[in-house]
């Protein structure tokens, strides 16, 4: 089988049928493979893309230029509201064919969907456009995500321990295999998604190609600007982030969308580079890379045979910093905030410090708090317990170890407690309560 990491070491744009063939193009990602970018693209172009043929139906954006594209139709296939999505689809083709043209959708909400889309096809002639990413690429890129939208607070090398033990579709490619296994592999188009390529062959470009507009055509009609638009947030941004959601949640969602405009304007203007490589041990990386490979039950020669191969795989080496610089740009992102964005930050601190008055505090919210120059009082009773203290001064060192584990246990440190305890573990083998603890632990990183 081929590897779908060896791939050829120049660009080849690959030819694509023309659009002239279909009723409807649909655009389904795949998730993290620049939706963004095309979407807000396609509708800042919309009359240019009608006088090539293609009619693409207005939807909205939010401040950063942010969408879902045309998540209307998805949203009624995922909630099996198939008569509306049928209803949906069919205004859209009377529109397009109001102007003489193939319609043109673009959302990845349809993307796990293709049993669903396929029953509201009826005869109407279509293609398929999807973005096949890496897979390691595309996990990494979901975590950044999952924090910067949807108030992650794992920590990524507990995220990764948790895909290792069940693996998402980002890890196997399972749910492009289901749309070779549900459709005719004529009407799919798979493209891929190369960050390498994409700094000299912008998306943009790439996907009207795809949709088999002739090159000279998009040089000569469209003016494309090789920006990034939702790319992924610096690392101080993420990890800072990732605290607030100790803080955040979704009753506060107007501060939050404010943090994520003030973050992502931010990021845009960056070209920072970090990765899951460079942020794991070696031995993580290793496990999650032969998890690739061993669910390629999935990727199956249909698949890869399938992708249009633009570039071999030129990964641009992160360089990971280090606790003491990512605390220094952690501390200016926030000192920034408060000569840019005073109120946010005033409204920040002060949820801040409601949290730091709560009975049970993560461990990670004082960090923050520090962060935030809040001065905040730990008592002694709420480290270690009276009878902990009484018997310290006769302790053996893998007393301390097992304490001070139980203590990041107890503040949600669960990977330094696991750290400690398997010190203990060396310490004292068959320490009963050492042992159980370190159950506990376990229990807890692995759910």
């Amino acid at each position: 089988m081929k590897s779908i990491f060896k791939r050829k070491s120049y660009i080849e744009l690959p030819s694509f049928s023309s659009v002239t063939n279909e009723d409807v193009i649909f655009h389904i990602g795949a998730p993290k493979t620049g939706s963004t970018a095309i979407q807000k693209f396609c509708l800042e172009n919309r009359e240019t893309l009608k006088e090539h043929g293609l009619y693409y139906p207005n939807h909205g954006v939010d401040k950063n230029g942010i969408s879902g594209g045309h998540s209307s139709l998805g949203q009624a296939l995922i909630e099996n509201r198939l008569d509306d999505a049928a209803t949906i689809l069919g205004n859209y083709v009377k529109e397009a064919k109001d102007d003489n043209c193939v319609l043109l959708l673009s959302a990845e909400s349809i993307f796990y969907s293709p049993d669903k889309l396929t029953v509201i096809l009826g005869n109407l002639k279509y293609k398929v456009v999807v973005f096949y990413r890496a897979p390691l690429e595309a996990l990494y890129s979901n975590y950044n995500q999952l924090v910067k939208r949807h108030f992650l607070t794992t920590d990524i090398t507990s995220y990764c321990k948790v895909q290792l033990e069940s693996p998402s579709g980002f890890l196997t490619s399972e749910a492009h295999a289901r749309w070779l296994g549900e459709y005719d592999h004529n009407k799919i188009t798979l493209v891929s998604y190369c960050e390498a390529t994409l700094k000299t062959l912008p998306i943009q470009k790439l996907f009207l190609i795809s949709l088999g507009l002739d090159h000279k055509q998009v040089e000569n009609n469209f003016i494309i600007e090789n920006k990034f638009v939702n790319r992924s947030y610096p690392l101080s941004a993420l990890e800072l982030k990732r605290m607030l959601n100790f803080v955040l949640s979704d009753e506060l969602k107007d501060i939050n969308d404010k943090v994520d405009i003030y973050l992502q304007s931010f990021a845009d203007k960056q070209v920072e580079q970090h990765d899951i490589e460079s942020r794991v041990s070696k031995d993580l990386y290793y496990r999650l890379e032969k998890t690739t490979e061993s669910n390629f039950k999935y990727q199956v020669e249909a698949v890869i045979s399938k992708i249009r191969s633009l570039s071999k795989l030129e990964k641009v080496k992160a360089s990971p910093l280090n606790a003491m610089q990512l605390n220094i740009q952690i501390f200016q992102l926030l000192t920034e905030m408060s000569e840019r964005e005073p109120e946010l930050f005033d409204e920040l601190r002060k949820k801040l410090a409601i949290k730091l008055s709560e009975r049970s505090v993560h461990f990670e919210i004082f960090k923050l708090a520090e962060f935030f120059n809040l001065e905040f009082e730990v008592k002694s009773s709420e480290w270690f317990s009276q009878m902990q203290i009484d018997r310290m001064p006769n302790y053996e060192k893998a007393e301390f170890l097992r304490d001070i584990a139980d203590l990041m246990y107890r503040r949600g440190d669960y990977l330094d407690a696991e750290s400690i305890i398997n010190a203990a573990i060396r310490e004292r083998p068959h320490g009963p309560v050492i042992k159980k603890l370190k159950a506990k632990i376990t229990k807890k990183l692995n759910s």
